[in-house]
């Protein structure tokens, strides 16, 4: 392109030629008219031509006008696609992403989320899943999901891992035996009857390494291997437990308070993908989002 002659300048001189009013163009561009006069005198002095004659408050198009005119209309229609494919960029219009996440994290934070990623793109068609952060680097590799949502010490060989940011684990306590300060150690549970959690996913393991580093041993007799079932499970049967502060608080139980861990035992919270999404646009505005709805 010659220089000084920019897109914006030729913007100028084309709706100043369609309307042969100076102020019109800077109305229909959003500019004031000042700034629309100096683009287009900008523009003149470009080309070295002189473009417009005023006559009696109208500026008339001169033949050099005419023949740039019918060259640069080609670049508006450009510009116009362009500016129409960007906004359905933006709008998510016909992309797609395949979210995975655990199931700890979708009730208040992935949900949360999502909602908010509709209304940053709304023509975005979505796909989630919930499921265990092994089975979501399976689907990575099949290359059936885009973007993966972990807790605790995953081992992954994603390209791209982002940290969020960190849950803790909390204990959940009958009424009776809860304290009135709400806090409780390790130890504390350790002597009451507790429903136990496997080791087997990333909140067991975080649990039963600092139990090991303790030297203290649960009075579980009951074991439960799924984290949303510990809630009510404790309930019935009135024991404590010990489990993630999501799952905690999705659902509070009546007769059951929720307790802080002293000394903390926190875990970390992440996003996991293996390649470049067609959708990276929507899966970094939808990391970032998790991120925002985490406590």
């Amino acid at each position: 392109m010659m220089r000084g002659i920019t897109l914006q300048r030729l913007q100028v001189f084309c709706a100043v030629y369609e309307r042969n009013s100076i102020s019109s163009a800077a109305r229909a561009l959003g500019l004031s008219q000042p700034t629309a006069s100096r683009h287009l005198r900008d523009f003149e002095a470009a080309s070295n031509l002189t473009l417009f004659v005023l006559d009696k408050g109208r500026v008339w198009p001169t033949a050099e006008a005419d023949a740039l005119y019918s060259e640069s209309r080609f670049l508006q229609d450009g510009i116009g696609r362009l500016e129409t494919r960007i906004e359905s960029l933006r709008q998510g219009t016909g992309a797609k992403l395949a979210i995975m996440t655990i199931g700890m994290l979708m009730p208040n934070v992935v949900s949360r989320a999502i909602a908010g990623l509709k209304d940053q793109m709304p023509g975005l068609r979505l796909s989630v899943d919930v499921t265990t952060a092994d089975r979501q680097l399976e689907a990575m590799r099949s290359g059936l999901v885009d973007v993966g949502i972990m807790a605790g010490d995953v081992a992954t060989d994603a390209e791209t891992v982002t940290s969020l940011g960190h849950g803790r684990l909390v204990a959940l306590l009958p009424k009776e035996l809860a304290p009135a300060e709400r806090v409780v150690s390790l130890n504390d549970v350790a002597r009451l009857p507790t429903v136990d959690t496997t080791a087997r996913g990333p909140v067991g393991r975080i649990l039963d390494n600092a139990v090991r580093a303790r030297g203290i041993a649960f009075k579980g007799a009951v074991m439960c291997n799924s984290l949303i079932a510990v809630p009510p499970l404790a309930q019935a049967l009135q024991r404590a437990a010990v489990l993630d502060e999501f799952t905690a608080n999705a659902n509070p139980l009546p007769g059951m308070t929720i307790c802080s861990l002293q000394p903390e035992i926190r875990f970390p919270i992440l996003a996991a993908s293996l390649s470049p999404s067609g959708s990276r646009v929507a899966m970094d505005s939808f990391v970032e989002l998790v991120r925002s709805a985490l406590p």
